[in-house]
């Protein structure tokens, strides 16, 4: 036999003579009968061969079949063959057609044949090739990178080689397979190729020198994770793919592999992986799968089910933290690959019936020849959101599903070539090449918008049932990984939700705000929905003011503005923590509500604010006023909201200061029970407030002719009238009142059928004040209440009682009671202790006779009167937290009151209670009838 067999060992140093290629193309010597060329540790860049994917190449009446696609045969350093011969042009044709059959193009009848000088050619599947295989028993098989004899064979790229036997002596076999996923194994297309054997001793004593050459000089190292996929819906099921980044062969000295997951660790060897791991090439592929078709290390499935998830994956010094990924994005499907370029641009050797962005077995960088006058990529900077809406899929009748809109302001691209990063999950935009116009809109969808021919693509993201901000994501060129963050003011609320529906969408243009009515798509916007994917046009924004009608915080919180009923734009407040919030204001309508998620008392058709709005921080809101266009800021305290709302039974209305708020008077429906009147009609109680800076009274509605109006105390009420100085404003007409005791504490008593309920003020002061009270010591026969002289005589208050809600007791120096004693306060300070005369601006402590060594505040002074009381049934019999206390003069026979604690005397009584501990002390300046004109304060230990 004629010796055709040309081996040359290359590795590390140039394989050239006299500047000529191992292969003469255009050698005379090459006749009809194929010949068999192996090569290992070589590329052979010096081949003059085109950057084609196809198997063979025909030049000048020579044709040449390779183990694997051409632009790959120039790239693998590892095992590789190519079997030539003369050919003519008809004969080369007809080998075109057979090996086009392994593209898996089907017809009804796939045929193939062809002989020569010993040798032919036929077409079948590997199932029937696989019976025939059984018939024999070949001296040498080479599969699977790994000969019968155990020989290993390594390789740059984990691909499919083709099946070689040597059925005998003089006879060998070559097997080439489709490289198709979708046909089951024993389907898979094969071309049978038979033809003279080489001297396949040659072959293995280069596989083995070239083996003992890389063990013997390769570096100790660890491969990187460079690809992993899982999806059984998909034909490339589940693989695990490692790469030598290095430019140095290296031998992993690990033999084992380690995947972690919740703290059990799964460990992975086998005989076929030990061997096929000892040695990677450089920037050389192992790819671990249960396809047996990709012809891999083949490994468990149940290793490789948790690809994707959070899992920790070691091979030797290599750690992968496994992050979620989602493989499966619509009708197509990612790989998660560590070096990216364009889905379009990367080198693809699988065939598949569905849409796949991954290139198990080659390093991910490969890309294919671009061609001339192809789309260029997308570019991040060039792909703008437009539009955001968070979907309806909860509702049955309308179950729109969420989507991102983005514009090209660039020119036109190929969107293949970005990803989008949302909540740190990767989603590529396109597995194929997906050319977007210049302003063409692009959505990315939550699923399918059917029967709208938008351009889009599905993608598993998260999106929560209410969203109220654009959520900030990245858009990333998957080649350079170069990346925009797109992110949008944190302060910037948009109330999309109303009722059980997301009725509306955010569009961007200058800023972003809910869809307005204008450019809506018309047939969303019949049934109540404002938004319109796949178009983006400019929309004019009208901005419209309100009115803040009602505000209720506990229970069911809620708020109304109201509105000029023809208006139709877009409303905004603003909240105490500086957030703004804007809505919508449809045409026809004149109140809206804004809440939390539909409830008993606020009805369905509610705007829905974020959870937590009505928290502590809640204390003021401003908007735009809808009369003025002025902003208008309303704030408001806890005190006041209590007070106002008689702890939260009732909502409130503002009004302009000094009325600030009044109350609802009628519980409306849907509201059974409460006092509230959200999306409705206000009816408000009557206030009246005591004017401070100016004469007279001030309402904020007119009294009428009904009501009743009093003047004096619980001794002695007289009616009066009123004297009107405006709508709103007026006087007490006081003229045929007998005020009685000049020193005599009086008020005035309101009562009227608009008034939740009668209401009364401080018209009149005594000389003397309560001005602290400690009524809950730590010792607690050391309670004292703390009176000051506020007129411009002395008083005496041996002529004066101290009084509870159940008891009268006489006052009296303390001197007179305990001639002996010599009392001092806690830190030693003392008093006047034999005195009863209260000259102006002096002040007394009125003490229990059993008390001694008192706590007193900064604001004791060693010039105050000591003062007890004659028996024990008020102070000495303990002040209750909390209980109403009155300060008395005997004139002439009658106790006039003087001061008041709890403004027992009037309609608007009040308890302010304390802890062990605590006292009372009365604000500058204040009246001391309302619990807020008193300061608590601490004794310090």
């Amino acid at each position: 036999m004629k010796q055709f067999l040309l081996i040359f060992i290359v590795f590390g140093f140039s394989c050239t003579s006299q500047n000529q290629s191992p292969f003469y193309f255009y050698d005379d010597s090459l006749g009809e009968v194929p010949e068999f060329f192996f090569e290992y540790g070589t590329k052979d860049s010096s081949l003059n061969l085109p950057d084609s994917n196809e198997l063979f190449h025909y030049e000048n009446g020579i044709f040449c079949v390779y183990s694997i696609p051409i632009s790959l045969y120039k790239l693998e350093l590892g095992a590789k063959f190519r079997i030539c011969s003369k050919l003519n042009e008809e004969s080369f044709k007809r080998w075109k057609t057979g090996f086009s059959l392994l593209k898996n193009q089907k017809s009804e009848y796939q045929t193939f044949f062809e002989f020569g000088k010993g040798w032919n050619l036929s077409f079948t599947t590997f199932g029937k090739w696989k019976e025939k295989r059984k018939e024999m028993d070949p001296i040498i098989e080479w599969k699977e990178q790994v000969f019968s004899t155990g020989l290993v064979t390594y390789q740059s790229f984990a691909i499919p080689h083709p099946i070689f036997l040597q059925k005998s002596n003089s006879e060998c076999e070559v097997v080439y397979r489709s490289y198709s996923l979708s046909d089951t194994e024993n389907q898979t297309p094969a071309i049978d190729f038979e033809f003279p054997c080489p001297p396949v001793e040659k072959v293995l004593d280069l596989v083995l020198s070239q083996n003992q050459n890389w063990i013997s000089s390769c570096e100790i190292g660890s491969p990187n994770i460079s690809e992993l996929f899982r999806h059984s819906e998909s034909d490339y099921l589940r693989y695990l793919e490692w790469e030598n980044t290095k430019d140095k062969v290296i031998c992993p000295y690990a033999e084992t592999l380690e995947r972690e997951k919740d703290g059990v660790t799964i460990t992975f060897q086998s005989e076929d992986f030990r061997k096929r791991s000892r040695v990677m090439l450089p920037h050389g592929i192992l790819l671990l799968s249960d396809n047996p078709k990709f012809q891999g290390i083949l490994i468990p499935k149940q290793f490789l089910s948790q690809l994707g998830t959070t899992e920790t994956i070691r091979f030797g010094e290599s750690v992968l933290y496994d992050a979620s990924f989602d493989f499966k994005q619509g009708e197509e499907y990612f790989a998660k690959q560590w070096r990216t370029t364009s889905c379009r641009d990367q080198k693809k050797l699988w065939e598949t019936e569905g849409y796949f962005c991954g290139n198990p077995g080659l390093p991910n960088y490969l890309e294919e020849n671009s061609i001339s006058n192809t789309i260029p990529k997308c570019f991040p900077s060039q792909i703008h959101l437009t539009e955001f809406y968070p979907g309806n899929e909860t509702d049955s009748n309308f179950p729109f599903p969420a989507y991102f809109e983005f514009r090209n302001e660039g020119t036109t691209c190929d969107l293949s070539s970005l990803n989008w990063i949302l909540n740190g999950n990767v989603y590529p935009f396109s597995a194929k090449e997906e050319i977007l116009n210049q302003n063409g809109i692009f959505l990315i969808t939550k699923e399918r918008w059917l029967g709208w021919n938008l351009l889009e693509r599905e993608k598993p993201f998260t999106i929560p049932k209410q969203m109220f901000q654009i959520p900030p994501f990245l858009i990333q060129s998957r080649l350079s990984e170069e990346s925009i963050s797109v992110e949008f003011d944190p302060n910037r609320f948009h109330l999309l939700r109303k009722g059980n529906q997301n009725r509306f969408s955010i569009i961007v243009q200058e800023k972003e705000v809910p869809h307005p009515r204008i450019q809506s798509d018309p047939r969303l916007l019949s049934y109540g929905f404002q938004l319109s994917p796949g178009v983006h046009e400019t929309n004019q924004i009208n901005f419209i003011g309100s009115s803040l009608l009602e505000l209720a915080q506990n229970p069911y919180p809620f708020f109304d503005f109201g509105f000029i009923e023809g208006e139709e734009g877009i409303g905004s407040f603003q909240s105490s923590e500086k957030k703004d919030y804007f809505y919508w204001k449809p045409s026809g309508t004149k109140i809206v509500t804004f809440g939390y998620e539909p409830n008993l008392c606020n009805g369905e058709n509610i705007y829905h604010l974020p959870s937590g709005f009505f928290g502590e921080s809640f204390k003021s809101l401003s908007y735009v006023e809808k009369i003025t266009s002025n902003n208008r800021l309303i704030i408001w305290s806890d005190a006041l909201i209590k007070e106002k709302s008689y702890d939260n039974t009732r909502s409130l209305h503002p009004e302009i200061a000094p009325i600030l708020f009044s109350s609802s008077m009628v519980s409306s429906f849907p509201c059974p029970g409460l006092w509230r009147s959200p999306g409705v009609e206000k009816i408000s109680s009557l206030e009246i407030v005591k004017l401070r800076d100016q004469v007279g009274y001030l309402a904020n509605s007119p009294l009428g002719n009904v009501g009743s109006f009093l003047f004096g105390n619980q001794r002695q009420k007289l009616p009066i009238s009123i004297l009107p100085l405006s709508d709103l404003q007026f006087n007490l007409d006081l003229t045929n009142v007998f005020s009685g005791h000049s020193e005599e504490q009086m008020y005035s008593y309101f009562s009227h059928p608009n008034l939740i309920k009668p209401i009364g003020f401080l018209e009149k002061k005594g000389p003397i004040q309560i001005e602290a009270i400690y009524p809950n010591p730590f010792l607690s026969q050391n309670e004292w209440v703390y009176v000051c002289n506020r007129s411009e005589n002395s008083e005496d208050l041996s002529s004066y009682l101290i009084e509870d809600e159940t008891s009268t007791d006489d006052l009296v120096s303390y001197q007179s009671r305990f001639p002996n004693g010599t009392p001092t306060g806690k830190n030693g300070k003392g008093f006047i202790t034999y005195d009863t005369v209260l000259p102006p601006s002096k002040c007394a402590w009125i003490v229990d006779p059993d008390g001694k060594d008192w706590y007193l505040p900064i604001f004791h002074s060693e010039s105050d009167r000591l003062i007890t009381v004659v028996t024990t049934q008020t102070i000495g019999n303990g002040i209750s937290s909390g209980e109403f206390l009155q300060l008395r003069k005997k004139s002439n026979g009658v106790s006039i009151l003087i001061s008041s604690f709890g403004h027992k005397e009037s309609a608007s009584n009040f308890r302010k209670t304390t802890s062990k501990g605590e006292y009372l002390w009365l604000k500058t300046n204040a009246e001391g009838t309302t619990p807020d004109d008193f300061e608590v304060y601490r004794e310090e230990n």
